[in-house]
């Protein structure tokens, strides 16, 4: 009885992928849900609804309530080199709960030079911006921006609410769509990644 025992436990060991003497056990989705609702550590990863990518670029802390968010110009994988993390005009939004402290890890992925500032939203884009509309929420080289492969982190904090833009200040950039938006959502319990049609 304990050899045809042990026998099944290694065939289910060997099917689920283990090696002969290690138990069978489901370590990936036990730890990936505890990702998904926040574990002890605090970290947690989420795209949210229509996220797409958005889960590769988002982190969230929610011990230290701050969002951190890769914000990639000129990625290469849009139609046009205007574009932040493969979105044009406002195509996509960032979701981010009240007052958390926030991150972006900017790179210029682009030949030509971008930069990012956070701006209010609606009406047209402006041809120059000269500062963002929440303190500390752009890169330094805003109107002559970063070269290619250049890096910034731009660190602030989020307001208790608002809809914002995220564009790029250099001279033409934003009037080329290269734009996407962020929303401070008071119902937010964590960052989410939208896409829109």
């Amino acid at each position: 009885m304990t050899m045809m025992t042990h026998g099944l436990a290694l065939t289910l060991a060997l099917a689920a992928g283990a090696a002969p003497g290690h138990r069978a056990s489901a370590p990936r989705a036990i730890a990936q849900d505890s990702v998904a609702r926040g574990d002890s550590t605090g970290k947690h990863k989420h795209g949210g609804r229509n996220a797409g990518d958005g889960h590769k670029w988002i982190s969230y802390d929610a011990n230290s309530h701050t969002v951190t968010f890769k914000l990639v110009a000129g990625s290469r994988r849009a139609k046009t080199r205007y574009n932040f993390n493969g979105y044009t005009d406002g195509t996509a939004t960032l979701v981010i709960p009240p007052k958390t402290a926030v991150v972006f890890n900017f790179v210029n992925a682009d030949s030509l030079p971008h930069s990012a500032a956070v701006i209010a939203d609606g009406g047209p884009i402006p041809a120059m911006i000269e500062r963002p509309a929440i303190a500390e929420a752009a890169t330094k080289s805003l109107i002559a921006g970063l070269p290619r492969h250049a890096t910034e982190v731009v660190r602030f904090t989020a307001p208790a609410n608002g809809s914002f833009r995220i564009v790029s200040g250099v001279a033409g950039d934003g009037r080329s769509g290269m734009w996407i938006r962020l929303r401070v959502d008071p119902a937010a319990k964590a960052p989410s990644w939208l896409k829109h049609t």
